[in-house]
């Protein structure tokens, strides 16, 4: 039941990273806007769109564990993708002091925290195949 529960917050956190970085190539000054306002000099269209790019990929790894949670490098993948959303956060507000405690930092620092936290909760029932997870309910 658990890992059910994760493929469909994964699922979702996934949607919501697409959407978000179809924002990123829509608005060029994104990240200098909604993310980096202590030292928006240093973000740029340029700077936007490869954070579209990097919240597009770490999206669509999302999407592929939620369609297929049993595989270990894809949750190996997925679980890596919210640790290093956690690094830049937390790195960008704590050290090098670019962006300000608002919902466009808050929100990634508690759905990532969320996230690993989950996956590593689902970590045991991975061992099942495919087969089995789509006959046993867990």
């Amino acid at each position: 039941m658990l890992l059910k529960f994760a493929r469909v917050w994964v699922g979702l956190v996934g949607i919501i990273a697409l959407a978000n970085a179809a924002q990123c190539f829509i608005n060029k000054d994104y990240a200098k806007s909604n993310l980096y306002t202590l030292r928006p000099d240093e973000a740029s269209p340029l700077l936007s769109r490869m954070f579209g790019f990097w919240t597009l990929l770490a999206g669509t790894i999302r999407l592929v564990f939620a369609l297929g949670p049993c595989n270990k490098s894809i949750w190996l993948v997925t679980l890596l993708s919210f640790v290093l959303a956690l690094l830049h956060f937390t790195s960008e507000l704590f050290i090098y002091k670019t962006a300000t405690l608002s919902f466009p930092t808050i929100s990634p620092l508690l759905v990532s925290s969320i996230s690993i936290t989950w996956l590593i909760a689902v970590l045991p029932s991975l061992s099942l195949s495919e087969e089995q997870y789509k006959n046993k309910k867990i």
